[in-house]
């Protein structure tokens, strides 16, 4: 596996069977009751897409039987020997081999609601999670520096066609767009509003101002304002990096599923470190500041409609992290594999090192499917039982009349994603 791949890139996969993925469910609505435009997840949804992949199976076990009797389910998975593990899951999961598709569908693909109601696609370029940028940082002009980049061209061209393979099987054509952006650094309310992480935007589109990537982005379907937060989580590096000292993880660099996401078209859902947990880690103490920041900012923001949002602070879990080794002859398929050329020659790193390595663990990863709230469940990791029903209360509160669940999603966190990042909504 490239150490350039996000979320241990689990061979990508083509969409062959899938069909128009519509068909009447509960929840339901009438076309047209909603604007067209991009697509808020809290809106029903006529499928929810996933896949399967080594590593992952007690999480995607976990997602089809909290999903199945809410939602209809298509499984994409990359050959037919992953089409027989998914069968097993459940024998009526619809399952669709797709040699493009990654686990992190998520990232595939971002969904519009049309003015008919059917469900259309919004073609993003692909950057391969921005990787080019990651390459300025750890090499100095050179060769190995163009080496890096070239690579990370090669992997972004593979991953780039998956949204059009998706837009062709639901029979609509792709709307375009020059701006480079994975689906999970794409939160909207559905209704007009989008919330963008600007370091995130910046590391896709590093050619571009803020208020050239804005006046793209207000091209696209139904939108007709956005509010820019700075940063994302201190966990969610960019790619494999330092967060400060021994600590270090692999991440996004700053998608806003993991710590921004709404609820209702005026309900913002903000990830919140405990104050103790800020006292006693350094990465929740950075993570606490930087939403302490975008805070502020939501609290004065109002929607495209002039309305003031309601911001809500949702418990984080306790940091989750693991001691790794640097091992620069290590096997690069194992998410606990860790090389020191990783990391920017000026940072000292070297074979023999031991460090910290933090999960990006967030319960706004989470995934909503008509009437079911699935959160990832950190008990088994640490977190104190008393902190997790604080966590179900906000949900219950925050999705009146939906039943919320808990699905370990740690083998993700470790790569960077969580439940959000394996799931796909079609509206």
């Amino acid at each position: 596996m490239s150490p350039l791949t996000r979320r241990a890139l689990l061979k990508a996969m083509p969409l062959a069977a899938l069909g128009a993925a519509g068909g009447a469910r509960a929840g339901a609505v009438e076309p047209g009751a909603l604007p067209p435009g991009l697509s808020a997840d809290f809106d029903p949804v006529s499928a929810l897409w996933l896949s399967h992949a080594p590593g992952h199976e007690a999480l995607t076990e976990g997602l089809v039987a909290a999903l199945h009797p809410h939602v209809r389910l298509v499984c994409l998975v990359p050959d037919e020997e992953g089409a027989v593990r998914a069968r097993a899951l459940r024998q009526d999961l619809e399952v669709v081999v797709e040699p493009q598709a990654s686990f992190f569908l998520r990232d595939a693909a971002v969904f519009t609601r049309q003015a008919d109601g059917s469900a259309g696609v919004v073609d993003f370029r692909a950057s391969q999670y921005g990787a080019a940028a990651w390459c300025v940082k750890r090499h100095a002009p050179g060769e190995e520096r163009r080496a890096c980049m070239a690579h990370a061209k090669a992997a972004a061209t593979e991953r780039d066609g998956l949204d059009r393979t998706i837009a062709q099987r639901l029979g609509v054509a792709p709307l375009r767009t020059p701006l480079a952006m994975e689906g999970g650094g794409v939160e909207v309310n559905g209704r007009g509003l989008l919330i963008a992480n600007a370091a995130l935007y910046r590391t896709r589109n590093p050619k571009l101002s803020q208020v050239e990537v804005e006046r793209e982005l207000l091209r696209l379907p139904g939108l007709r304002k956005v509010i820019w937060l700075p940063e994302g989580l201190a966990e969610d590096v960019h790619l494999r990096a330092t967060i400060t000292g021994p600590y270090v993880a692999w991440g996004s660099g700053g998608h806003t599923d993991e710590f921004v996401r709404f609820a209702d078209e005026r309900t913002v859902l903000l990830a919140w470190p405990d104050e103790a947990d800020a006292r006693s880690h350094p990465v929740a103490r950075l993570t606490r500041a930087a939403m302490r920041r975008s805070h502020a900012l939501l609290a004065a923001a109002t929607d495209e409609r002039g309305r003031r949002l309601r911001v809500i602070k949702v418990p984080m879990p306790r940091i989750v992290q693991r001691r790794v080794v640097l091992d620069d002859d290590a096997d690069l398929e194992r998410s606990e594999a860790w090389r020191s050329d990783y990391f920017a020659p000026a940072e000292g790193r070297a074979a023999g090192q031991a460090l910290w390595q933090v999960a990006t663990a967030s319960y706004l990863n989470f995934v909503v499917a008509n009437d079911v709230v699935v959160l990832p469940d950190y008990l088994p990791h640490g977190t104190p039982p008393e902190r997790q029903e604080r966590v179900q209360r906000v949900f219950e509160s925050a999705f009146p009349g939906r039943r919320v669940a808990f699905v370990d999603a740690i083998t993700a966190n470790w790569v960077g994603g969580g439940l959000h990042c394996a799931t796909l909504n079609q509206p």
